[in-house]
């Protein structure tokens, strides 16, 4: 927010007198200074030609008039921006002559001539150029005002000099309360300004900050939503400003606004409250919440985030990002089309090969050698089998789980013997220190698939032998079973990824290690569904443990 200043003047009503009298030129400010005493001047001359016409007739009267009028054109002929300011004090130190003239030749008609000496004294003590100056002047000038004719006149008593010492005393008095209270109105300017010029200072730099903040916002490509404590909108950046215009299309004339934003692979319509800016409304921390916004045909997919804002502890707004995920839903969903297709294509003729294995194995005139590659034969169509279900359940994102009550024992012991072949071949010692029961409500089938997936794991990321302990137990705060091997291990950032689809550690790919990457994300799938969780600890060099907890039997 740009601050401008209006004009002086169009902008009277809000600046201070004195602000404004500092703002004119140095000419204006002594025609300005000099004027009240020009004024008096003329109704002074007024007066006396009403009630007093033989004064006009009096020579020292005249010629105080004539030398206030000729120290006026001064005051507007002098070019007082080449001169110090403070040669514009001479002005008001003469002005005490044609007062000291005026009083002198009417003192006796009008007495109170000599009051005039008070504008001059205001002049020099509110300027605050030279404060003692300015003091002692307002005391000699008015004294040698008065003073000056009585000396030359030189017929007055000791009395009516007394009695003239009233004059500069009050004058004096007079000019010291102008100057204190000067002093103390300038005082308080300067503070006022330098609280101004802060507040200007300040309002500047928040202007530019949020110019700042509104071109960020406004480059990026994600939209953002800022709310405020009730729920309104303060910020909206042209991204937001378009999703918005997709989700809340303007009606056509007399009909009903739509809304259009979706949930559920955009085919059902978002609830008020479980739409994203509602949710961040009412306090929520959320990530990766997506919606579909559009009409059908037209929707664009978006993962929304909201993060509140706090002010010791209270809720004071949030702010909501809308990242458009298109593209990459899209390509999701194709890619899932596409696994789905080809396992499908490949489990027939699999199921014909693994068939005809067995048919062919059992015949009894076979060659000698021909056993042994029927057996290469159908332990690579079952290896191949495997990838095709692991592909097939990953592409369906889902897995059938009916838990029900069982002896997880029972199903490790069964994992455990179907892996002795594979850790033999690799070297690999098998320790089970499980309970000798551990009732769980679980999945027997799909239980003994992540035993199977974890298992057959740990004995693959352990190429040089070492040893593979599965543990298990049944605690009233849940069913916990772990597999730790002596493998190669893992760094801690690739644990982050470790179980998202088709991810494979750096360490797993250069050792040649076969894996496509889908059976630790299938075997979260089967724990979440248990309702459990599922975690790794893992040190390079030294192996991992794979701890799965699932809810315990109520």
């Amino acid at each position: 927010m740009n601050v401008s200043r209006a004009p002086v003047s169009d902008g009277l009503a809000w600046l201070p007198a004195h602000r404004f009298f500092h703002e004119l030129s140095p000419r204006a400010r002594v025609v300005l200074s000099q004027l009240p005493l020009t004024v008096t001047m003329v109704l002074v001359t007024g007066i006396v030609l009403v009630f007093h016409p033989a004064l006009l007739l009096d020579p020292v009267f005249k010629a105080g008039l004539m030398l206030h009028a000729v120290m006026f054109i001064l005051a507007l002929a002098v070019p007082w921006q080449r001169l110090p300011p403070a040669a514009s004090l001479a002005v008001p130190v003469l002005d005490f002559v044609p007062i000291g003239m005026i009083r002198e030749s009417g003192v006796e008609t009008v007495p109170a001539l000599g009051a005039m000496a008070v504008l001059p004294v205001v002049w020099l003590t509110s300027s605050q150029l030279y404060p003692r100056f300015g003091l002692v002047t307002s005391f000699l000038g008015p004294l040698l005002a008065v003073w000056v004719p009585l000396l030359l006149r030189g017929s007055a008593a000791g009395e009516e000099y007394s009695v003239v010492v009233l004059l500069p005393v009050l004058m004096f008095a007079t000019g010291f309360a102008v100057h204190t209270l000067s002093s103390s109105r300038d005082h308080q300017q300067h503070t006022v300004e330098e609280a101004r010029r802060q507040l200007q200072a300040a309002l500047e730099s928040s202007a530019r900050k949020e110019r700042l903040i509104n071109t960020v916002v406004d480059a990026v490509g994600v939209g953002v939503l800022a709310l405020d404590a009730g729920g309104s909108i303060t910020l909206r950046n042209q991204q937001q400003k378009r999703n918005y215009a997709l989700a809340y299309p303007s009606p056509a004339p007399g009909r009903e606004p739509e809304v259009h934003v979706y949930g559920r692979g955009g085919k059902e319509l978002l609830a008020p409250e479980t739409r994203p800016e509602r949710r961040a409304a009412n306090g929520e921390d959320f990530s990766d919440y997506l919606v579909w916004i559009g009409e059908n045909g037209k929707q664009r997919v978006f993962s929304t985030s909201a993060r509140a804002i706090r002010d010791d502890g209270r809720f004071d707004g949030s702010v909501v990002t809308f990242t458009d995920v298109t593209a990459l839903v899209e390509a999701m969903t194709a890619k899932d089309a596409f696994l789905s297709n080809v396992t499908h294509e490949l489990r027939a003729p699999l199921t014909s090969i693994l068939g005809y294995t067995e048919v062919l194995a059992a015949r009894e005139d076979l060659p000698a050698d021909a056993g042994a590659m029927l057996q290469v034969v159908w332990r690579n169509g079952q290896r191949l089998q495997r990838l095709v279900t692991d592909l097939l359940t990953a592409a369906s994102g889902s897995v059938d789980v009916r838990p029900e009550p069982a002896d997880l024992a029972e199903v490790i012991g069964f994992s455990l013997a179907t892996a002795v072949p594979l850790a033999g071949a690799a070297g690999v010692n098998l320790v089970n220190e499980s309970d000798p029961e551990v009732p769980a409500l679980i999945d027997t089938t799909r239980m003994g698939q992540v035993l199977d997936n974890l298992l057959s794991n740990a004995i693959k990321y352990s190429p040089d032998g070492g040893k593979v302990t599965v543990r298990a137990s049944a605690t009233a705060q849940g069913v916990f079973c772990s597999v730790t091997d002596t493998g190669i291990g893992m760094r801690q950032e690739e644990l982050k990824e470790l179980f998202t689809k088709f991810f494979r550690s750096e360490t797993a790919r250069k050792s040649g290690i076969p894996g496509i990457g889908l059976g630790l994300a299938i075997t979260k799938t089967i724990v979440d569904n248990h309702g459990g969780s599922i975690r790794c600890t893992s040190t390079p060099g030294h192996g991992s443990t794979f701890t799965v907890t699932i809810p315990a039997i109520r």
